[in-house]
């Protein structure tokens, strides 16, 4: 009884409190209680998943740190790669600096030695030009000229004369000027008859002319200052009309000088 009771009551209040609200209201409570109901849901369905999710969090973010860990170890190799190709790189460098030392050393070695083989075919000789010896003791009869002419009585005309010629009996000894190398025998040259050329090294030679024979030196025979060379003969076909004489020339290059400027008391 008392349960119907209460029934009937809270039907006609409910139907009482109706009959007060209206339907905007009644929309508007319906809304609400729906929104409140679906809130509800929402959380309660995040909260009962979210103890499960937060390990995957924590595996993402591990996993994430464990890339940025790979990255980093990635990267330190690459860093001491460079550092070790730039060493390698130097390495090289220096080496090849090192070998173009040796072989600039290795030039300048073959070089000199080039020059000490030139040096001993044709040695430089230390005595100066100004201490020259009389080849061969006399009056000399021509002097050098190159500026003005002299006459020759074997041509029978004036020309220029490259050398001195100083008189002597035939068969006197003719001397080297200076040490020396002989470079160069003629038999027979057209102007002077037999030449011996003596070569003093830096470009220095003394001429030997019409002598007697060729028989007391060869080419490539080194001569001491003193050392008979040959004797004074009448062989130049351009002075046959002179008397006895050495003709005797100093060349510098291909430059005839005035062998009085070397020779004591001629």
């Amino acid at each position: 009884m008392r349960f119907s009771q209460f029934i009937k009551k809270l039907s006609s209040a409910v139907q009482n409190w109706m009959k007060k609200v209206s339907i905007k209201k009644l929309l508007l409570l319906g809304f609400l209680a729906i929104l409140f109901t679906a809130n509800g849901a929402f959380w309660y369905i995040r909260l009962s998943k979210g103890p499960a999710q937060q390990p995957e969090r924590y595996e993402s973010r591990t996993e994430l740190k464990e890339w940025e860990l790979n990255l980093d170890e990635v990267n330190v190799p690459e860093s001491g790669s460079e550092e070790k190709d730039g060493k390698t790189q130097e390495s090289l460098s220096e080496g090849e600096q090192l070998e173009e030392i040796l072989n600039e050393e290795k030039e300048s070695a073959e070089a000199e030695e080039a020059s000490d083989e030139i040096e001993e075919a044709i040695p430089t000789f230390a005595e100066s030009p100004a201490t020259m010896a009389l080849p061969v003791v006399g009056k000399t009869i021509t002097d050098h000229s190159t500026d003005e002419l002299v006459y020759s009585k074997t041509l029978e005309q004036w020309c220029v004369h490259k050398g001195v010629d100083i008189a002597a009996d035939e068969g006197t000894q003719v001397k080297a000027a200076l040490s020396g190398t002989v470079v160069e025998v003629r038999k027979s040259d057209p102007r002077l008859g037999v030449v011996v050329v003596l070569d003093h090294g830096n470009g220095l030679r003394t001429l030997y002319g019409n002598l007697m024979s060729d028989n007391l030196v060869h080419k490539g025979k080194q001569v001491k200052k003193g050392d008979v060379i040959g004797g004074v003969g009448k062989t130049a076909p351009f002075e046959i009309e002179d008397p006895p004489h050495l003709h005797f020339e100093v060349l510098k290059g291909n430059e005839s000088i005035d062998p009085k400027g070397f020779l004591p008391d001629l």
